[in-house]
């Protein structure tokens, strides 16, 4: 069964669809693996012609971070190794996909990889740990709408 990924929330810097400066993620689950595509813009631009290092992570964050919500768990990313096999050309559609490894308690560890292709661009590992609704309350901020039906009871 295949679903589709609401942004995280409009102005998600990684699929916000209200941030002028959002990536543009695109994300659906499917098989238990969060896939996505993603095409970077001049305004991503590291090398010439090549997506920014940091942009490439953040696409990263982000559909990582996907795992975690698909499961219904909140969670923040506690640590994130990037890989970088090949450069990711500025204009090329991109496929990321991640998924879930394990768990241990509230430790989530994630891997994805970004492909063009057949060809590998870059692999990432995550290490997300699950915390309670009030972690983001705490901003002030409303929830996203796709949360509303979340547990809110911490998790162990």
């Amino acid at each position: 069964m295949t679903y589709e990924i609401p942004a995280h929330h409009p102005n998600c810097f990684g699929c916000g669809t209200e941030n002028p400066s959002s990536m543009g993620l695109q994300m659906h689950i499917e098989d238990r693996r969060v896939l996505g595509t993603i095409r970077f813009a001049s305004h991503h631009e590291g090398g010439p012609g090549l997506a920014h290092g940091g942009a490439v992570a953040a696409v990263f964050d982000d559909v990582l971070g996907a795992v975690p919500s698909a499961l219904h768990l909140p969670a923040v990313t506690a640590s994130l190794t990037v890989e970088f096999r090949a450069p990711a050309v500025l204009g090329d559609d991109l496929e990321v996909e991640a998924h879930l490894e394990r768990r241990e308690g509230r430790k989530l560890y994630t891997r994805a990889t970004m492909h063009r292709g057949t060809a590998l661009l870059a692999e990432a590992h995550a290490l997300f740990i699950v915390v309670d609704l009030a972690h983001f309350r705490r901003t002030g901020q409303p929830l996203p709408e796709a949360w509303s039906h979340w547990d809110d009871t911490p998790r162990s």
